[in-house]
């Protein structure tokens, strides 16, 4: 399927697991270069026992609801989803699919469906 076919399409799935299975065979479907974005996550506290208790791999192993997974797959022609909103005027905002264009080692590009 081309981007312009699954645009106006949605998958629904009961769990989070399942749909990143999903994803993650349609990406593999997908023609293209895979890029992989790995997140950063830490722990603000001055304390060390919390810097013990809640591993950077603790962390990463978490995927709480409305966050991208520690490591997030794309290529081009991927379908993906705004997760803030970043320029509502021009109707960029929490939810809105976005097809990518072109990847680069710390920028996604991507136009409006």
């Amino acid at each position: 399927m081309t981007p312009e076919e699954l645009k106006g399409l949605a998958i629904l799935t009961v769990t989070n697991d399942l749909s990143m299975q999903i994803n993650n065979r349609v990406l593999e479907c997908m023609p293209g270069n895979e890029m992989i974005y790995e997140s950063m996550d830490n722990i603000v506290s001055n304390d060390p026992q919390d810097q013990l208790a809640y591993t950077e791999e603790f962390l990463n192993s978490l995927t709480p609801t409305g966050m991208p997974p520690h490591k997030l797959r794309l290529k081009p022609g991927a379908i993906i989803m705004l997760l803030r909103n970043l320029a509502p005027s021009k109707g960029l905002c929490n939810g809105t699919r976005l097809i990518v264009t072109q990847l680069q080692k710390n920028v996604i590009v991507a136009k409006k469906n």
